[in-house]
């Protein structure tokens, strides 16, 4: 009997999942004032200057994730390989959720140019899009109309692993920004999951 309760819950968490995901609308954009102006909130930014991170941001890696301060960097790096049996990620949590994530990326570094960066909300396991290996400090970034609370980046697929940095990195805490205020005037039934790219 626990059994079949236990297998119960674990459907209904699934499926509350696969609704809130099928319900979410993210916009991916790579051009940073058109992210800003698309905000219209607050937005907070780690420049990672130092190792003090923002109050209410932190993260978490299962390779050699670290802030690097030395002089003439300021940024973090990570190297996630995909053959790594740790399960290469790094997870960026916020408290309060946010709405809104990015950074300037470059991809690279010692070891080649890697496969890629994918970028999933982690709350839901919901996959925004992937950072091309081909980035060299440009801005990536993206914006949900449903506040989450944390970011998992995990390297392509592929042998080679993905040398990349993160500086600049950027996020709109709750409550939600005023151009996100649509779905509170009840249109939530109207949307379903989509994704655009600017």
């Amino acid at each position: 009997m626990r059994r079949v309760v236990m297998l119960g819950l674990a459907l209904v968490m699934f499926l509350s999942l696969a609704a809130a995901a099928e319900a979410l609308t993210v916009t991916v954009y790579t051009d940073k004032t058109a992210w800003e102006n698309a905000v219209g909130g607050t937005i907070l930014t780690e420049d990672f200057n130092d190792a003090t991170l923002n109050v209410g941001v932190s993260f978490s890696s299962t390779e050699s994730g670290h802030i690097n301060t030395a002089p003439g960097h300021g940024y973090y790096q990570d190297v996630l390989n995909s053959t790594s049996q740790n399960y290469p990620q790094t997870v960026w949590s916020f408290t309060p959720r946010i709405t809104a994530y990015g950074g300037n990326w470059d991809l690279g570094g010692p070891g080649g140019g890697g496969n890629s960066l994918n970028v999933y909300i982690y709350d839901i396991l919901f996959k925004v899009g992937y950072i091309s290996n081909s980035y060299q400090g440009g801005f990536w970034g993206f914006i949900s109309d449903t506040p989450f609370t944390s970011v998992q980046l995990i390297g392509g697929g592929g042998d080679h692993q993905q040398n990349y940095t993160l500086d600049n990195m950027v996020y709109s805490p709750v409550p939600v920004p005023g151009t996100l205020g649509l779905l509170s005037s009840g249109l939530l039934g109207l949307f379903f999951f989509r994704r655009k790219v600017f």
